[in-house]
């Protein structure tokens, strides 16, 4: 069994080629049932959660069990580090069950939550989208940023509430060459003429507040759990990662990313028209699509 590392996972993925991988995932046929989440009790209320995302290929359905994988992924989150899981995907042969990779689940969480985003902002901003804007900060937030670059022709991007070292990761970007990187506190003037705006962490509510898209304009979120205008989310067209297990079921959903990649439903529908994207919590299709996109290239 091979154990491969974050540096090789780096080493085997490039934003194009994770795009299109999972572009690919969702027009082919895998299964994932359910995630499962179990908690685990722990002294002095440090109680966890372990988290369990499998996915297979639909062996039934390709007649066949020459090739495939059956993959899951292990998240545990822990008290003692808020907001970050720890995180294995292990692999097994579809033909014979045998483990045949373990890989670094933090890395490959880093590379699938930007390409699912750059994926839904190739189906859901405009064509001509060059404006990008990010109210908030994450740690993943440089491997978005290189992710959206790779999905449209970027040509600014305004940072707001962003932290100096995530900052300076920006700054030294392969993906951004060329793309001009600015700073402002004024989010009601930044709004006019951004073509994405990306909703990252977890802003103030106060600053959310203020949040007021322009026509036309996507609304990339990271955090599902965040509070959002409501006015935002009556007028925007709304897509997610799998309608199975909507992040907001009170909301009316329009497509979800398969029916997206499959083309069985639209996503921007007209130049004007406010989009906005919010992850769901199954992501274990990318997940097992980029575990072995990584497998038979190590």
């Amino acid at each position: 069994m091979r154990v491969i590392s974050g540096d090789e996972i780096d080493f085997c993925l490039e934003d194009r080629a994770v795009l299109e991988t999972l572009r690919g995932a969702f027009r082919s046929r895998l299964i994932s049932p359910s995630p499962a989440a179990f908690d685990i009790d722990r002294l002095h209320q440090l109680s966890g959660t372990l988290s369990v995302q499998p996915a297979w290929t639909d062996f039934p359905a390709q007649q066949t069990v020459s090739r495939g994988y059956i993959g899951c992924s292990l998240s545990l989150d822990l008290p003692e580090t808020p907001g970050l899981s720890t995180s294995l995907y292990i692999l097994f042969s579809g033909t014979g069950g045998q483990p045949i990779a373990l890989l670094d689940g933090m890395r490959l969480t880093s590379w699938r939550t930007a390409g699912l985003h750059a994926l839904a902002t190739t189906y859901l901003s405009r064509e001509d989208t060059a404006r990008l804007l990010v109210i908030g900060d994450t740690p993943n937030l440089p491997r978005l940023l290189s992710a959206h670059a790779a999905a449209r022709n970027i040509g600014s991007i305004l940072l707001v509430g962003t932290s100096r070292e995530t900052r300076r990761k920006i700054s030294g970007l392969p993906a951004l060459s060329g793309v001009h990187v600015g700073e402002t506190d004024d989010i009601t003037e930044a709004q006019e003429g951004a073509d994405i705006i990306c909703v990252a962490g977890s802003p103030a509510t106060q600053t959310l507040s203020r949040l007021d898209p322009p026509a036309g304009c996507h609304i990339d979120v990271l955090n599902r759990d965040v509070a959002l205008p409501e006015a935002v989310l009556e007028e925007a067209r709304l897509f997610t990662t799998d309608l199975s297990a909507p992040p907001r079921p009170d909301l009316e959903w329009a497509a979800d990313l398969r029916e997206l990649a499959e083309g069985s439903k639209a996503g921007r529908r007209y130049y004007g028209q406010r989009t906005l994207f919010l992850p769901g919590a199954d992501a274990a299709i990318a997940d097992h699509a980029l575990a072995t996109h990584v497998f038979l290239r190590t």
